[in-house]
């Protein structure tokens, strides 16, 4: 599960006494529930067949290692490339810097620290070292991923004990591997419940930025160690058009269609008026997940002990009143500061579960896994794991997704008329017009003819000439315009009729924002360079700053952004130095809370946070029409203590293009018939994201 809440430091005690919704409102205390599986124990198995678990798979690695002839158990890092490496052991401590005397040997190297594993082996790399040996901090395997792009040497896990053990044996002779095998192995991010035929709910959060073509989902898993080449491909998803990556994550549930349809046993979800009754009960309910079985509280901390086999742990339903009462008071207890409950983003959309000393609950990788509760009908969903603060930490209730406020969105999509949710043409230069075509796919029964409305801005237009009619099952695509005219933001809503109760109909939101020329931008700091064309906007635009010729972001406030953008043509490459004095998250510096960041042509390059003096930066260009743009963005608040400038700066912007040298031309010779050239680029723009979300496990 993901924690977004954002405040200061120091542990909380015990809380029992929360305040109930009755009319007297005083205050009562709850007599602590005991769970059907203490802990969060294993789940029998077969007891839940619709939990699903969005994997990754690929090709299992494995790995050995030996020293002195001695073998020792050791484990993958996912990302990690696959290559032997023998040498002897050198000990580089925790990794934080490059290591010494590493020049043709293995690094020895403790976890821990808050760096990253592939921070911790390209330190052992830069010190000449051939591979990588990390060892844990604690008891337990190492779970860890060394990130999509690493390009380094071999690194293996291995536990505690071993690395202590190894400790003693520096200057050894070892000896490690890294091999991709032939049978399949997945990874599971987060969990989903299958509602039937080929449809998955779990949450937002869990897909966003996924390409349908990346997932798979294994409907009615439980052993994830087995059965990969049972994961089924995914067809579309659908997250929510209201869903919120902010302080908390609202609207958090999305849809998942699978190409092929699967024969399991289904969920239902609770109705609204049974779940107003069940909070009101205080009802135990059930989660289950294969999220880290090792809790931590508010203050921060990381869960780890990820199972391969479902878990599960019994919980007692809140009111959202008592719910926001109960973390109000944990949190100033907690924390710097008073809350009330009126502090608290505990939204219609949200359910409450917990249990009264803390202890047990959902953490991170038990994502979008269902919350059910034993009713009439039998188990159903009466929610989705969403977020939390700390990992069932005392006094400070999981918060989940209130899926019966969803029902009629939910049959929208998988029984009506569904297009895709949210269309964000992102960015755009003044002037420029862009187009998408969406998919409109009719999940019901019957043959439709359909109308389409924009209501909102008139930036928007629609070229329909395929989805007037549609039959049942069928799919069309309908063209979504937008004219970049006008400066600002601008928002709509594509309305769908399609004539008839029988069929219900889903509708899309439509964002985008255009930032206007800014020529004195240019004056400042390319006057020189035609190639380049400079915009601005956001918030609030960049200015100049004249007393070191450089431009300064807007001064925008708490959730608000500065954007600046320069536009290049053909191959070469652009320099810049850049700088920053923001509000960093110390804890996790990789998932900031303010920060400068860097796109090229849509793709998220880099970012600074905290006080960061002016660096270099360099990023290359193939030939064609490029596009640059830095965004300084801020989160929903600033701590009382946060000094810092709160802003960020770029200057001595350069562009050096590639030089065509013109060949001496040989004597001609025959064309060969099966000679090809091929030529690209195109822009692909990006969803400017508020937060990047990086996944725990990589530390």
């Amino acid at each position: 599960m993901k924690h977004y809440l954002k405040l200061a430091i120091i542990t909380t005690c015990c809380f029992t006494a929360f305040i109930s919704d009755n009319s007297s409102a005083k205050s009562t205390e709850l007599a602590p529930i005991q769970p059907r599986i203490v802990g969060g124990d294993v789940s029998p198995e077969g007891d839940w067949p619709w939990m699903s678990a969005l994997v990754y798979t690929s090709n299992e690695i494995s790995t050995t290692l030996t020293v002195d002839n001695t073998s020792y158990e050791s484990q993958a890092f996912s990302g990690g490339i696959t290559a032997s490496a023998t040498g002897n052991i050198v000990d580089c401590g925790i990794g934080d810097t490059q290591c010494s005397d590493a020049t043709n040997k293995i690094c020895l190297i403790e976890r821990g620290g808050d760096i990253d594993f592939s921070v911790k082996v390209e330190n052992c790399q830069a010190g000449g070292g051939v591979g990588a040996i990390i060892y844990n901090n604690k008891e337990g395997n190492i779970n860890g991923t060394l990130g999509d792009d690493f390009t380094g040497i071999p690194a293996i896990a291995i536990t505690q004990m071993d690395g202590i053990t190894l400790q003693k044996n520096i200057g050894a002779s070892a000896n490690l591997t890294v091999i991709e095998g032939i049978a399949l192995a997945q990874s599971s991010t987060c969990g989903a419940s299958f509602l039937g035929d080929k449809w998955l709910l779990t949450a937002s959060h869990c897909v966003e930025g996924v390409s349908p073509q990346q997932l798979k989902v294994n409907v009615g898993e439980y052993d994830l160690s087995n059965g990969a080449e049972n994961a089924k491909a995914v067809k579309r998803i659908y997250m929510h058009a209201d869903y919120q990556l902010n302080v908390e994550l609202d609207n958090d549930i999305a849809l998942i269609e699978l190409v092929d349809s699967v024969n399991n046993p289904a969920i239902t979800l609770v109705d609204l008026a049974a779940t107003e009754q069940f909070t009101k009960d205080n009802r135990t309910v059930t989660v289950v997940g294969w999220g880290g079985r090792q809790g931590y509280p508010a203050t921060g901390g990381s869960t780890s002990s990820f199972p391969d086999k479902l878990h599960q742990v019994d919980l007692q339903l809140l009111t959202n009143n008592q719910c926001k009462h109960i973390l109000a008071q944990s949190s100033t207890e907690a924390f710097e500061g008073t809350y009330t409950a009126n502090d608290i983003g505990i939204t219609d959309a949200m359910i409450c579960a917990f249990i009264p000393g803390g202890g047990k609950g959902s953490c991170q990788g038990d994502s979008g896994g269902p919350l059910m509760i034993n009713t009439n009908e039998g188990w159903q969903q009466i929610g989705i794991v969403s977020w939390g603060i700390g990992c069932a930490a005392d006094g400070f209730p999981g918060v989940y997704t209130r899926s019966a406020l969803f029902t009629n969105w939910v049959n929208e999509i998988t029984q009506g008329i569904a297009i895709d949710q949210s269309i964000d043409f992102t960015i755009q230069a003044q002037t420029q017009a862009q187009s998408v075509e969406l998919d409109v796919v009719n999940n019901s029964e019957l043959t439709a003819n359909l109308t389409f409305a924009i209501d909102g801005a008139t930036n928007f237009t629609i070229t329909n000439d395929t989805c007037n009619s549609i039959a049942a099952g069928a799919t069309c695509q309908l063209q979504l315009n937008y004219d970049a005219a006008n400066v600002g933001k601008h928002n709509a809503t594509i309305m769908i009729d399609s004539g008839s109760s029988d069929i219900a109909t889903s509708s899309a939101k439509i964002s985008a924002q255009t930032i206007a020329l800014a020529n004195t931008i240019k004056t400042q700091l390319s006057s020189y360079d035609n190639a380049l064309t400079w915009y601005s906007g956001g918030s609030s635009a960049w200015q100049l700053d004249n007393t070191e010729a450089a431009i300064i972001s807007g001064d925008i406030t708490d959730n608000q952004e500065s954007i600046v953008m320069v536009t290049v043509s053909g191959e070469g490459e652009l320099s810049f130095e850049w700088s920053v004095s923001s509000e960093e998250n110390i804890d996790d510096p990789e998932t900031p809370y303010d920060a400068l960041y860097l796109y090229v042509d849509g793709e998220l390059i880099n970012f600074i946070s905290g006080d960061v003096a002016y660096k270099s930066e360099t990023v290359k260009f193939n030939v064609g029409e490029h596009n640059i743009v830095w965004v300084y963005q801020k989160d929903p608040a600033d701590p009382p203590e946060f000094t810092g400038d709160d802003n960020a700066h770029i200057r001595n912007v350069v562009f050096t293009p590639v030089k065509i040298v013109t060949p001496t031309l040989p004597a001609p010779t025959p064309t060969n018939p099966k000679a090809r050239s091929s030529s690209g680029g195109g822009i692909t723009w990006f969803s400017l994201l508020f937060i990047a979300v990086i996944s725990l496990r990589r530390k």
